[in-house]
């Protein structure tokens, strides 16, 4: 699977010329196979995200079907066969936004970055790099940089999108971050999102791990970086000393009568499935 597009094939149930064929498909007019528009950014409250006045949103590339079926073959049957580090919470199977602050839960001190332009940012090279980097060979990390990428990048809105920027972040800068890891540092990152805590304050220390990130290309949203000492919202979710739980935000929306009721239903849901979280064992 990892040194012959045929071996690749036969892991999708398909036929390497069928592979061979959308890759080109692709080379010759890729904007065939995906719906684009603007997705609004929204604030803790639902509200849309102004900046200097100006609405702030997010360009989704959704494919095809016949794409995306293919990708998520890759991904489900390719890419999920090579294991990420634990600190990996987004695009990993049975991993999400909730179990990823959950680890943070007993620390006091948090730096959060947040990596800005994630997925536009991914040069399609460094995909085909870190593809290579864990033992595809060239022919193969090629055609499945081409079956994933659009216009040069990682497109927001594919089923391998997150997977394949994890594996480009752990290519980059999974010294850097096992490194905090040995010093007894938590250290997650949910998609674009990196969160490091610590029981001992480590201010002094943000400035050396921003250093650090950027020597490895990654970018930093500079708005989003904070360093917190109490309660900080990771991924959505308040951490404390002795637990998880939802914000204020979830409890105000699931009451709010001028949302829909299904509305209301999935942020009582989400309040749950904290709740549940928060009083599994470690």
């Amino acid at each position: 699977m990892k040194r012959r597009v045929k071996d690749l094939a036969y892991a999708l149930h398909c036929e390497k010329e069928e592979l061979n064929n959308i890759a080109l498909k692709l080379d010759s007019n890729e904007d065939s196979f995906y719906r684009a528009w603007e997705e609004p950014k929204k604030d803790e409250y639902g509200r849309q995200k102004l900046k200097d006045g100006i609405p702030q949103t997010r360009p989704i590339n959704a494919p095809i079907k016949e794409l995306k079926v293919l990708q998520s073959k890759i991904l489900n049957k390719v890419l999920y066969s090579y294991e990420l580090p634990e600190y990996f919470y987004g695009g990993i199977k049975g991993k999400d936004a909730v179990t990823n602050a959950r680890v943070h839960q007993g620390n006091k001190y948090f730096f959060q970055t947040d990596l800005k332009d994630f997925y536009p940012s991914i040069h399609y090279s460094r995909v085909e790099k870190a593809l290579r980097k864990i033992g595809f060979y060239p022919d193969v990390a090629r055609i499945i940089t081409r079956l994933c990428t659009k216009e040069g990048a990682i497109p927001q809105g594919c089923p391998t999108s997150s997977y394949l920027a994890a594996l480009v972040v752990y290519d980059c800068a999974n010294d850097l971050l096992e490194k905090y890891i040995k010093e007894q540092f938590k250290v997650t990152l949910y998609v674009d999102d990196l969160t490091i805590s610590s029981p001992v304050d480590f201010k002094n220390r943000s400035v050396e791990i921003l250093e650090e990130l950027r020597k490895r290309d990654l970018k930093i949203n500079f708005d989003k970086t904070r360093y917190y000492s109490k309660n900080p919202i990771v991924t959505g979710v308040v951490v404390k000393n002795n637990g998880i739980s939802a914000p204020e935000s979830a409890y105000i929306k699931s009451k709010d009568l001028m949302l829909s009721e299904n509305s209301r239903k999935g942020h009582l849901m989400r309040i749950d499935y904290i709740n549940k979280i928060r009083k599994k064992k470690h």
